[in-house]
């Protein structure tokens, strides 16, 4: 056995006993078990339908007018700093979905952003639960607050109204979030997943502003890339069984986990 695989026997070891402290500490919390209840008003509602999870890598900027167009009349989840990419504000998201940790901390804000950039129909939020005291409650929908305690080992579920596993990139949450509401074609664009290769930079936003507030070097990309990867791993094997069908649709995306197709294939 190499030292690599010792180090992943004890990781494994250590993140399942995790999860079984994590499971029992989650059957005592009544009160966050009875707000994830009110996810189930989101099960299976896009049953049999298909959706666009619009991610933030530099070729979501390539996408042309027509593109743009027809991706208005489609369900979309967007991710993390969608709404400051110039070229698709055309698109107004169903959905949104922020994971970060930032998200409830220093950059709570940007709710109230993304509120005020869509005033005429403010997406569905996804979000960690943390998040509650941030989000203007004076809407006619429920946002969707999740709780996200579990470490992905060797196999993963999409059920909202549970404790649900981390995600760690948050493609991954809007993916099992898309699988949770009945989607049987989830479309991925953006996913360039290729940030490591240049020490983060690389959105179709301006992003100085936000690597500056950042201090990760190429070891930590790697690292975290590498854990990411094994998650979409998992969550590709959990849609097959769920008979979804996943397509990334940048043939030069580095995320290997999903079948590959030419944006044009399926907007023209």
């Amino acid at each position: 056995m190499s030292h690599f695989d010792v180090k992943q026997a004890l990781d494994n070891f250590i993140y399942k006993t995790y999860n079984i402290f994590s499971s029992l500490h989650f059957q005592f919390q009544f009160n966050l078990k009875k707000n994830l209840k009110l996810n189930l008003e989101y099960k299976d509602l896009h049953k049999g339908q298909r959706c666009f999870i619009l991610a933030t890598g530099p070729s979501l900027g390539e996408l042309e007018s027509h593109q743009i167009k027809a991706l208005s009349n489609e369900v979309t989840l967007a991710v993390n700093s969608f709404y400051k990419v110039n070229s698709t504000k055309e698109i107004t998201p169903n959905y949104y979905v922020l994971m970060d940790d930032l998200y409830w901390s220093s950059w709570s804000n940007v709710f109230n952003e993304i509120e005020s950039h869509y005033s005429t129909r403010v997406p569905i939020f996804i979000t960690d639960i943390r998040s509650r005291p941030f989000i203007n409650n004076q809407k006619d929908f429920k946002d969707i607050f999740l709780y996200a305690k579990k470490y992905p080992v060797d196999y993963i579920d999409s059920d909202l109204s549970k404790n649900i596993f981390i995600g760690l990139n948050v493609v991954t949450t809007a993916i099992l979030s898309a699988i949770y509401f009945g989607f049987k074609e989830v479309y991925i664009i953006g996913a360039d997943y290729n940030a490591f290769c240049s020490q983060g930079k690389g959105h179709a936003y301006d992003d100085e502003e936000e690597i500056a507030q950042s201090n990760y070097n190429l070891a930590f990309y790697l690292k975290f890339y590498a854990i990411c990867t094994e998650f979409h791993y998992l969550v590709s094997k959990y849609a097959r069984k769920k008979g979804v069908k996943i397509i990334n649709l940048n043939p030069n995306s580095l995320l290997d986990a999903y079948q590959k197709m030419p944006l044009n294939e399926i907007l023209g």
